[in-house]
């Protein structure tokens, strides 16, 4: 039996670490960060800031998040944007 994780494992690990390297940079005081399963709310990310992410979102992964999935389980936090991602890229 192998411990190796799977593709789609890595491949939303790599998105959640593109997702929060986006926002430790482009909105995050410095000093602050943001990991990969931190809460946007918690973290003070507020609607202005969600919508940088969205705009890196469509620029980064070719596609913008209709309304009915703008929902807390997508947007709770960088990982959990990166498991959405990777559904609409049709990873496991």
């Amino acid at each position: 039996m192998s411990t190796r994780p799977s593709s789609a494992t890595t491949e939303h690990d790599a998105i959640a670490d593109a997702l929060t390297a986006f926002v430790n940079a482009n909105i995050m005081a410095r000093g602050r960060t943001v990991r990969p399963d931190d809460d946007f709310e918690q973290m003070g990310i507020d609607s202005m800031a969600l919508l940088k992410v969205l705009l890196f979102v469509e620029a980064e992964f070719g596609f913008w998040m209709p309304d009915e999935d703008l929902v807390a389980d997508n947007l709770r936090s960088p990982r959990a944007l990166a498991r959405y991602i990777g559904r609409r890229r049709g990873l496991s």
